[in-house]
């Protein structure tokens, strides 16, 4: 049995599930394979720059995500969104999840979150490397070895590929989905989820 949970690291709700998730996973690392996917929301054209626009729809909608999940954006988060030097471009954390899935697997989840915790919560930019040495360090994961391998063509097409995978599997982002051992995943969450409950349900998957 294997569950897929697919997140971005620009998305405001998998920012705010991050505590719930992290029980799913403590609660049944032991005895579930875990798959953790990148979804690729805001990639390439797609991605938006800072601007009046941008600060006005992370306005809108980060406050109702703050209110259900008690996780802060902070002011240096809105400040980088008034940033038109900045694009909220989802594929250069999506490449670290990446190399970190590849060559510190056991701290993946650790990674995911302190990550989007530097954007959203220090106002820290994605396209800074030293956002990544930071939370590398932090990690004690070999810095040395992520700048060397930075943004490799395999590292590039397996991510594009995860995203593929991911748009397919998932409805929008969060998202938790169960995989039996029979090639289908069924979805147990779509968005926020109570990380409490989600154990409980999972249980019942496991007897």
């Amino acid at each position: 049995m294997k569950l897929i949970y697919v997140m971005d690291p620009q998305c405001g709700w998998c920012y705010g599930n991050s505590k719930n998730i992290q029980k799913v996973y403590e609660a049944y690392k032991g005895e579930v394979e875990f798959d953790f996917l990148v979804g690729g929301m805001w990639i390439g054209d797609q991605a938006p720059k800072g601007g009046e626009e941008t600060n006005n729809f992370i306005k809108q909608h980060s406050p109702p995500m703050e209110e259900k999940t008690g996780a802060l954006v902070s002011t240096e988060f809105y400040e980088l969104s008034k940033d038109e030097s900045y694009i909220f471009s989802s594929f250069e954390p999506a490449l670290a999840i990446t190399w970190v899935k590849k060559n510190a697997p056991e701290k993946l989840l650790d990674f995911i979150s302190e990550l989007q915790r530097a954007q959203f919560y220090f106002g820290q930019r994605y396209d800074d490397f030293k956002t990544y040495l930071t939370i590398l360090q932090n990690l004690e994961i070999d810095t040395k070895s992520f700048m060397d391998g930075w943004g490799s063509d395999e590292d590039q097409n397996d991510t594009i590929a995860e995203i593929n995978q991911a748009r397919h599997l998932a409805n929008g982002f969060p998202s938790l989905l169960i995989d039996k051992g029979d090639g289908e995943a069924e979805e147990l969450a779509a968005g926020y989820f109570d990380g409490d409950e989600m154990v409980d349900k999972i249980y019942g998957y496991t007897v």
